[in-house]
């Protein structure tokens, strides 16, 4: 399936140019006393005080859910008698009431659009009191989780924010104007006058006449157009403005109308913009504003998110089970940014209660209507994950797509279904009936990787372009120096817990190198997820789970930045860029790990949705960490189409002259863009035989005690001993899933002697795959405080385990160097382990074996045991 929607003509935003304003920010009185609005009850130190951390979220010192009263005396100017009159709440959480004077006005229900009361007739000239009663309350059931109302984000906070006015317009007035293709503009006139008046609307050239408007018309102006008018892009946030002037005898109206012109359609498979084909690099909003506990309603606020999103390679955001305010379409507007919308809903519910289907219906329709005219505003889709009647879902979407034709419309972003809704026009997945589009769940930890996979076997049979789904969730270690930022009203108390269990546990000095080699583990998984997408031709895009750390759902630190969008040190966005941007170089191969006997061989690519054709010299490079060329090759006047995955080069390096083990560095270059993969090189022979001196063993028995009292030394391979780890990270929250091992990877001293010989980081890599997979880790909980193992591993912070892998310690007279991972079996095919073992081995015959705490024969059966988490 698939829908071409014509030439669009677009408005980013409707000022109304005669509209007098009278701004009601600053002080009101509620029942705690005095409040400052735009603010919420939270900003007021309002409702239940609250102690200690909240399981798996940030904590509010103040907690408040049910009705509160917001009053304030105005004074209303001579000068608006007879004129049209609204109060204009930008947005409210969640239901509003207002009385004028002890006259109820009605209610007004939105969590994603202002909240507008029509009170003409209620504000006189003079003074009058406003009482808005605030309630928020879950009346519909949205879902707890859903990020419009969830406290594991923005919180379900009670207050306004953004403007809080009244406006004042002629009583025959434009109450909207929506911009559709070929210039044609409906506008909704209005007549309060209480009589039939004929008007006249112009824009510029063109010119329509109304005649005897009573109450409300809809009618149809067509703008002029300009053939000097540049498209809104991606890479251009091109915009126009055109003036709409109402006349009615003698009152009038201005309306300034700033729009861009884009077309965005599918074909293929995949999106277009202006017809070219385009890839959804998206990272997931999700409403995570730690100091106030709301999203910002300012365009500079969200300036900055664009930007760091864009120095980063993406170029767009899903809004995850909420819809930002004006602020944050009105800047995506001017830097050619993606917007994909959802209804603030995340439930089972959908289609099965009456309530929410019709707060879905009305929702989507406000939501439409109010930023429908920004051309940044691409896509909507009903919510997160959404169960229940799928008929209803299909059937809601078609309505939407026959009342706008501007975006494209999907039922949810789903792991439910496995084949797109009936009418979606698009399909956000995590898995196909063809199987996931995640590495994760398809290959690590289960058999050994490179980088060859891709998905176009799973989209066979859909026409719709296929967006993957939340990619990545890969945790990292808590920075717990971020705590000092939480100024606002959002308060750490969950990561002060973790700080002072990892303190317990002898290791707070270590807390920053957990966060480093946690992270660019991490992030190093998050490049293979997204290059697995980008090696897959005519697929849609990709939505990452996420840029930020997301503090709720088990404190879920999933982010290369950070709660408050600063970077954590892990990689710049340039690298970063490198490999999620606009155009990235790819090269495929079956695996990480490599002997001398072979020759490395990859086919390299180039994935272009940049926005031009690239026309140049493709290079590649393999090098050692020295530098030294191992391989190197060029192919000239590549030429590369837009929207396509082009083949470069195919790659052939002998490894033989490479005697020891090595890490390379392969880097394929095109036209000023370049991308770099790690691989590993051990020796297809090494001697593995025991040195004198040395007893190896796999039991802790009455030898191995004898060899100690008598001073010896024992290499103790037990690895069957400790708690379960795994090679991959956490996924999303070890509190949210916890049935996964819940280990973060490895951290060690490269230049420890221990690994001499053995190329590493101080953290895990692919290499370690064939170590650390379906393998163990010694607990060592209740030891000396000052038994650090040579190679470490680091537990999740919900548990804060001190765990090792490579332990060494005295026992007696004798040296004990203890390993949880498996260095016996399948020597021949296990190069890695079997390098590992010889190094470890090395070491143990040198003067540099002289472990530095000693244990006694008691504490190492401890750390024998089997241990459950």
């Amino acid at each position: 399936m698939r829908r071409a929607i014509p030439l669009l003509l677009l408005a980013a935003g409707l000022l109304q140019g005669q509209a007098a304003r009278l701004d009601l920010s600053g002080e009101w009185t509620f029942e705690g006393g005095k409040i400052f609005l735009p603010g919420s009850t939270d900003q007021a130190g309002y409702g239940k005080k609250t102690d200690g951390p909240e399981k798996g979220w940030l904590s509010r010192p103040a907690t408040f859910e049910g009705a509160v009263h917001f009053e304030r005396t105005i004074l209303i100017p001579e000068p608006w008698r007879g004129q049209h009159i609204t109060l204009f709440l930008e947005r409210a959480h969640w239901q509003t009431m207002l009385e004028v004077d002890g006259q109820n006005l009605g209610t007004r229900n939105s969590l994603s659009t202002p909240h507008i009361y029509d009170v003409s007739q209620a504000l006189t000239p003079g003074l009058h009191k406003l009482r808005i009663e605030v309630d928020n309350t879950y009346q519909i059931d949205v879902g707890r989780d859903a990020h419009s109302v969830g406290e594991h984000t923005q919180t379900n906070w009670n207050g306004i924010i953004g403007r809080i006015e009244l406006r004042a317009t002629p009583p025959v007035w434009i109450e909207d104007a929506q911009v559709y293709s070929q210039g044609r503009v409906e506008v909704t006139l209005r007549n309060n006058t209480g009589r039939p008046v004929d008007a006249e609307l112009r824009a510029g050239n063109s010119f329509l006449k109304v005649t005897a408007l009573e109450a409300e018309r809809k009618v149809v102006l067509t703008l002029p157009p300009d053939p000097a008018a540049k498209k809104w892009d991606e890479y251009e946030g091109n915009l126009q403005s055109q003036e709409i002037t109402l006349t009615a005898g003698t009152l009038s109206q201005r309306y300034q109308l700033n729009f861009g012109i884009r077309d965005f359609t599918t074909a293929a498979g995949q999106f277009c913009l202006n017809g070219r084909p385009l890839l959804l690099r998206a990272t997931l909003e999700c409403s995570i504003f730690p100091l106030t506990g709301y999203p910002p309603t300012s365009e500079a606020a969200w300036d900055r998110l664009y930007r760091i999103a864009r120095e980063h390679g993406l170029n767009s955001f899903r809004f995850h089970s909420w819809c930002p305010p004006e602020a944050a379409f009105a800047a995506a507007d001017r830097a050619g940014f993606l917007l994909y919308v959802e209804l603030p809903v995340w439930s089972g519910k959908a289609g099965l209660d009456e309530k929410l289907d019709g707060f879905m219906r009305q929702e989507g329709f406000r939501i439409l209507r109010t930023y429908g005219n920004h051309p940044s505003f691409i896509a909507m889709g009903l919510g997160n994950e959404l169960r229940g009647d799928f008929k209803f879902m299909d059937n809601l979407v078609g309505e939407f797509i026959q009342a706008d034709s501007r975006r494209l419309f999907t039922f949810s972003a789903d792991y439910v279904r496995k084949v797109p809704g009936e009418t979606s026009e698009f399909y956000i997945a995590q898995s196909t009936k063809g199987g996931y589009l995640r590495i994760h769940s398809d290959r690590w930890d289960k058999t050994p990787t490179g980088t060859d996979l891709d998905y176009a076997n799973r989209l066979e049979g859909i026409s719709v372009p296929v967006v993957a789904h939340e990619l990545g969730q890969w945790v990292t270690y808590p920075d717990y120096r971020e705590i000092a930022k939480y100024t606002g009203v959002l308060k750490p108390r969950n990561l002060e817990a973790f700080r002072a269990r990892l303190e317990a546990q002898g290791m707070l000095d270590q807390a920053e190198a957990f966060q480093q080699a946690s992270g660019r583990f991490a992030w190093q998984l998050y490049k293979e997820d997204i290059e697995a997408v980008l090696r897959t031709p005519s697929i849609g895009g990709y939505q990452l789970l996420q840029l930020q750390d997301f503090p709720g759902q088990g404190e879920a630190l999933i982010g290369l930045l950070d709660s408050f969008w600063d970077s954590k040190g892990l990689l710049t966005p340039q690298q970063m860029n490198s490999f999620a941007g606009p155009v990235v170089p790819l090269a495929r191969f079956s695996k990480f790990v490599w002997t001398n006997d072979e020759v490395f061989t990859a086919k390299t690519e180039v994935a272009n949705y940049g926005k031009r054709p690239l026309a140049g010299v493709a290079r590649w490079t393999l090098t050692d960490e020295a530098g030294q060329s191992v391989g190197n090759g060029t192919l000239p006047a590549v030429k590369a189409a837009v929207g396509e995955l082009t083949p470069l080069m195919e790659i052939r390096a002998p490894l033989s002259a490479l005697h020891r083990a090595t890490r390379l560095k392969l880097t394929v270059s095109i036209s000023g863009y370049q991308n770099d993969w790690d691989i590993w090189v051990y020796p297809k022979q090494l001697d593995t035989a025991k040195p004198p001196g040395i007893l190896v063993t796999s039991s802790f028995d009455e030898a191995a005690r004898a060899e100690l009292a008598r001073g010896g030394r024992v290499l103790l391979l037990a690895r069957s001993a400790g708690l379960p780890m795994a090679f991959q990270p956490v996924f999303w929250s070890l509190s949210w899933f916890p049935k996964q091992p819940g280990t973060m990877g490895i951290l060690c001293d490269p230049a420890h002697p221990a690994l001499k010989g053995f190329p590493n980081e101080g953290r895990s890599n692919w290499q370690w795959w064939e170590l650390t997979h379906d393998s163990k880790a010694f607990l060592l909980d209740n030891q000396p405080m000052a038994l650090r193992p040579v190679v470490q591993v680091i537990d999740d912070y919900h548990r804060n385990h001190r765990l090792g892998a490579v332990v060494e310690a005295t026992v007696g007279k004798g040296k004990l160097l203890a390993v949880s991972l498996d260095l016996e079996s399948d020597p021949e095919h296990r190069p890695v382990a079997r390098q590992l073992y010889r190094a470890l081995l090395d070491y143990m015959s040198s003067p540099a074996f002289a472990p530095a705490v000693e244990l006694t024969a008691v504490q190492v059966e401890q750390i024998l045991k089997p241990s459950n988490p």
